[in-house]
């Protein structure tokens, strides 16, 4: 079943559109296909780019569906990085988290993300 509405919440995508200035070609493309969570986890793969604060901000391709009405192409994006290279590259701020959770890490980060726009 097709989702038909976003599932990250408004105040990140709100940052996100922020980083992005509004235009997912200032994007980079993460493929998750090769992913070892790929049958646990409902991001196929996801979009991202670093905030002002240099954190990393991504949303999943199915919401950037929605918010842009098209199926973004990876070509088309800043960059392409498989999710092993995405990893890797925050390896530091996933900290130990990576080895311990049954989680996606990236549903991880998402959900961290959207529950620090929420702490007053």
């Amino acid at each position: 079943m097709q989702t038909t509405h976003c599932t990250t919440d408004a105040k990140h995508i709100r940052r996100f559109l922020n980083a992005c200035k509004g235009n997912w070609h200032n994007c980079i493309y993460v493929d998750c296909t090769s992913c070892k969570e790929l049958g646990s986890c409902a991001i196929s793969s996801f979009l991202f780019l670093p905030d002002a604060d240099l954190m990393p901000c991504l949303l999943p391709l199915h919401d950037v569906v929605i918010l842009f009405q098209e199926m973004p192409d990876s070509a088309e994006c800043l960059d392409t990085l498989t999710i092993r290279q995405f990893l890797s590259l925050y390896q530091a701020y996933l900290g130990s988290h990576a080895k311990e959770s049954s989680i996606c890490p990236c549903i991880w980060m998402l959900q961290s993300q959207q529950d620090a726009n929420y702490d007053w």
